[in-house]
């Protein structure tokens, strides 16, 4: 399998025969730069009315518009410099209206000491007005600080329900919560794979590299699924490409440095020693342990693929 693409670039060196052709093409990058630049203008002048739209209905109380004006400012997004202290002050008037995901956001100043001062009691008082108004981040959050006892004494059952109760209702993160919760059996929580697969799967689905290692994995191995090696390989595959080491040495391993086809066997290899270079630890003993049976030849063009290879994870990691 082919890990770049090069693209050739056509000089032209008769500018006589074809200087038509190069003024030609000078005009059109004007007309594009001109384009873009009118694009970009358009783009920001809409930017500007919508930021402008929700400034006045906030200013009119409407809470739908405070809570998202409060996160682009908490971000500095859409045009808007970041001012923290006007995220907080949005977000605050959002809540008292019983606004459950401004609630929780009143939770999160409070819990990481943004604009205000942190207080792991208000933070957890937030979370749960949030949590109980039907939000489901500040249900993650509320299940998050019971279960590790922050701001309350720890309550690993109701921890556990709440983190549930989010993940029931789709959020990501909780999903990816509840999912690890089932898998490795913690806080208080028995092993149960089968029941951890289908929260996995919605992380993995959203692009959680964590989430799809653990998928391949369970694919793999047949836990509480299937097994089916191919599909894993798919799985490790994608996380692979987001740059999760763990996925990146599975996926070398499944592929198999040592298998017959030799364009399978090169992409193993690649994997194997891009995950070498980031310090994981089972791709460097099964490295070590193949390197032996490994054509010279072979480890040579891995070695160069791992350039090309690299470099497209970079940007796939810039994106």
């Amino acid at each position: 399998m082919s890990l770049s693409r090069t693209r050739g670039l056509q000089i032209v060196t008769n500018l006589s025969h074809d200087e038509g052709s190069f003024f030609a093409k000078k005009k059109d990058m004007k007309i594009t730069l001109f384009f873009m630049i009118a694009c970009s203008l358009m783009i920001a002048t809409l930017l500007g009315a919508d930021i402008t739209i929700l400034e006045t209905k906030a200013k009119e109380g409407n809470a739908d518009a405070q809570f998202e004006l409060a996160r682009i400012y908490l971000r500095g997004s859409d045009g808007v410099r970041k001012d923290v202290i006007r995220s907080m002050e949005l977000m605050k008037g959002a809540a008292d209206q019983g606004h459950a995901e401004a609630m929780g956001g009143v939770g999160y100043f409070y819990a990481s000491g943004t604009a205000v001062p942190k207080d792991d009691a208000v933070a957890l008082t937030w979370f749960r007005k949030g949590a109980e108004a039907g939000g489901a981040k500040a249900q993650l959050n509320l299940g998050k600080m019971l279960t590790e006892g922050k701001g309350t004494e720890k309550n690993e059952v109701e921890g556990r329900k709440w983190i549930k109760t989010a993940a029931d209702q789709g959020q990501v993160d909780a999903a990816f919560a509840m999912g690890q919760i089932l898998y490795f059996g913690d806080i208080g929580q028995e092993v149960d794979y089968k029941a951890a697969y289908p929260y996995l799967l919605i992380a993995a689905e959203a692009g959680h590299p964590d989430a799809q290692n653990i998928i391949g994995v369970m694919l793999e191995n047949a836990k509480g699924v299937d097994m089916d090696a191919a599909l894993a390989e798919q799985w490790y595959r994608k996380a692979a490409k987001q740059g999760h080491n763990k996925a990146q040495s599975n996926l070398g391993r499944i592929l198999g440095p040592e298998v017959d086809d030799r364009e399978r066997r090169l992409e193993s290899l690649t994997w194997l020693l891009v995950a070498t270079k980031e310090g994981e630890i089972t791709a460097q003993r099964m490295l070590e342990e193949v390197r032996e049976g490994i054509r010279p030849e072979d480890m040579a063009q891995a070695e160069q693929l791992v350039v090309q290879l690299e470099k497209s994870l970079k940007v796939e990691k810039e994106k």
